[in-house]
């Protein structure tokens, strides 16, 4: 009788300890078997709350009204394209949104507006140099469509610090006076249409001691090439006075450059951060 029960309790604790030894290869594997009979599944991180960006682009200008002294109106004006580069800093709010406050510097683009002869005592062209420093606060929506291209539009609110450059007045192919350097703060504004392209993905391992090896982490980490439009609003400029060459003198009050606005194909970079 002693034997059989000793056979008995050395059999159940065979029992439990095989079911203990199932129940925690179970646990250890979060209900996907065991690490030796098959792989850790991927553990899924939160994703980026931040990203920065890094941008170029290229702008061409609406024919712009420039005006002088409160009273004429320049022919023939126009502002010659440029470039422009910068960055800035965002952050993700989910559902498709996110935000973010860039700077840019749009390089300096040839201004020019002709006065004919029979509105003042100093005709001529006018040629000065534009360029600009833009802050905005932009939000976009993010159409994910479950492809490595994510097609977004957005719009931007700020300001811009536009600034014109020395320039001249020539009058029968000669320089009859200078234009003295000036700028502005104005409101900006802007609307963005345009895709992301994911260049890299966010897969990465964590070291610890599985037997199988390294777990897979998706940290959701990216780099995204970033190319689209965006039609920008600048506002407006004064230059400093119209200086004669001769005497010296103030002859003509500041240029006024109105209503500027440019379309820009743009490109650059966005990098997921945590």
């Amino acid at each position: 009788m002693a034997s059989t029960r000793a056979s008995l309790l050395i059999s159940a604790a065979l029992v439990l300890g095989s079911a203990g030894g199932a129940l925690a290869a179970d646990l250890g594997n979060y209900g996907g078997g065991s690490m030796k009979d098959g792989p850790m599944p991927m553990y899924q991180a939160s994703g980026p709350s931040w990203y920065v960006r890094a941008d170029g682009g290229y702008s061409a200008f609406d024919e712009p009204t420039l005006t002088e002294a409160g009273i004429y109106t320049l022919t023939d004006e126009g502002i010659d394209s440029t470039w422009s580069a910068g960055g800035g800093v965002g952050r993700y709010f989910g559902n498709g949104f996110r935000a973010d406050l860039t700077w840019d510097h749009r390089f300096e683009a040839d201004v020019q507006g002709n006065l004919p002869d029979h509105k003042a005592s100093l005709e001529g062209v006018r040629h000065f140099g534009l360029e600009s420093d833009v802050f905005l606060a932009n939000m976009y929506y993010d159409m994910d469509f479950g492809s490595r291209f994510t097609p977004y539009v957005g719009m931007g609110l700020g300001f811009t610090r536009n600034k014109t450059n020395e320039g001249t007045v020539e009058t029968c192919g000669c320089t009859s006076a200078t234009i003295d350097a000036g700028s502005n703060t104005h409101v900006a504004g802007a609307a963005m249409a345009g895709f992301t392209m994911k260049l890299r993905g966010g897969d990465q391992q964590v070291q610890g001691s599985f037997k199988d090896g390294p777990m897979t982490v998706n940290s959701g980490r990216g780099l995204y090439l970033d190319v689209g439009y965006r039609f920008l609003y600048l506002g407006s400029v004064e230059t400093g006075a119209i200086v004669h060459t001769g005497g010296g003198t103030t002859v003509a009050e500041d240029p006024t450059v109105e209503d500027i606005h440019a379309h820009e194909l743009r490109f650059g970079l966005r990098y997921d951060i945590n």
